[in-house]
């Protein structure tokens, strides 16, 4: 086969949730652009039972990302591991393979600055943050009749956020492994902690931290990262409140401006036993209003809708717009295009970057509401 048109060979490290429903999946799906070369995880048990499962023999089989980069010839890692993923991500592009990486890209901004450095020195594009509601059709419709920054009036995102379990009931995941060993995982947690001290200071509360980590990069970072894509980065942010502490990790609401002074909210709520994840983008506009109907994550090629109201003569024209096609797709297909051809992906590390320094604020403004201060990065911004 000729090389240009090869599939490239990458490797996956982390096989939890998103690896199995998603991305292994769709890998295999896609045989014409990717060979799935090997696999990486912590779990010696999830590690053999997901490599049998998806057809990688135990020798291409790894219990960490630099066992895989050291043994392997990839061209590309997919990393889906829980945490901060700037010290993996800058592992993988100093031994010169591109990166599909999963949010959050990293906790602080002193690693995406390393990761910088790393990127440059290699002179070419390493990498493409996994924003899937990016990619997906009805953003990209969206984002192609977008009026005029100046005439957005308002944005709203709201999230109903049920848990994990119920949400993947119907996926038939592995269940979770609790077979990492501690001489393994606690260094990793330390790096992490010494991370979101570097963020917030080293003496942010733990419910911030957690806060900030689980919540705020971990979910809302995708929202930031649509909101920049369709409207510019959030500019400011205002207030943030934080309350039903009672049902961990609670309610959310963050307000600001964005774009050319547009006010925005995002809403934020845990509901454990609401019936079905659900996530709404509301915009008005002078001449109309746009809507963008996310259904649940994981479920792939399950559309996104597209609402559009606008002024029609003496009255009210509506259109409502939705493809099957599948947004975690077409990130993998960018993947590709950014390792083979170079293209540079939509969200990289500067656009990453960016996203974190929205963390940030919206972290600070926990703070004020929580009658608490905080140091570290966030308190320069």
């Amino acid at each position: 086969m000729d090389p240009v048109s090869a599939p490239l060979r990458i490797g996956v490290a982390g096989l939890g949730a998103v690896a199995q429903s998603v991305h292994l999946p769709l890998i295999q799906r896609r045989w014409d652009l990717f060979e799935l070369a090997a696999v990486a995880d912590l779990s010696p048990s999830l590690l053999a039972q997901v490599g049998t499962q998806f057809g990688v023999p135990d020798v291409h089989r790894y219990g960490s990302l630099g066992e895989m980069l050291a043994q392997e010839s990839l061209d590309g890692v997919v990393l889906l591991t829980s945490g901060s993923h700037g010290a993996a991500a800058l592992e993988a592009i100093e031994a010169g393979v591109a990166v599909f990486c999963e949010k959050p890209l990293a906790f602080s901004l002193g690693e995406i600055d390393a990761l910088r450095k790393a990127e440059a020195e290699q002179g070419r594009p390493m990498l493409l943050l996994g924003y899937m509601k990016e990619y997906d059709p009805a953003t990209r419709a969206l984002k192609a009749c977008m009026p005029a920054p100046e005439d957005i009036r308002y944005v709203n995102v709201e999230v109903l956020h049920p848990s994990g379990e119920s949400q993947l009931a119907y996926a038939n995941l592995r269940p979770p492994a609790g077979d990492i060993p501690g001489e393994v995982l606690e260094p990793l947690l330390a790096a992490d902690q010494r991370c979101l001290d570097a963020a917030l200071g080293a003496d942010a509360p733990a419910q911030l931290r957690k806060l900030y980590a689980n919540v705020v990069l971990g979910s809302l970072i995708h929202d930031i990262a649509l909101l920049r894509s369709l409207f510019g980065p959030v500019r400011t942010v205002d207030a943030a409140h934080y309350w039903a502490q009672q049902d961990n990790p609670g309610s959310l609401e963050i307000s600001g401006t964005i774009g050319e002074g547009a006010r925005v909210h995002l809403n934020w709520h845990f509901l454990a036993d609401y019936p079905a994840y659900r996530e709404t983008l509301t915009m008005h506009h002078t001449r109309g209003s746009a809507e963008l109907g996310f259904t649940v994550p994981y479920l792939l090629n399950a559309p996104t809708t597209l609402r559009l109201t606008e002024k029609a003569g003496d009255g009210e024209s509506r259109r409502t717009l939705r493809e099957v096609t599948e947004a975690f797709e077409l990130e993998l297909a960018a993947f590709h295009a950014l390792v083979r051809d170079g293209v540079p992906a939509p969200t990289g590390i500067a656009e990453g970057y960016a996203d974190v320094q929205v963390g940030q604020l919206i972290a600070r403004a926990l703070a004020r509401s929580l009658g608490t201060t905080i140091n570290g990065e966030a308190s320069e911004l």
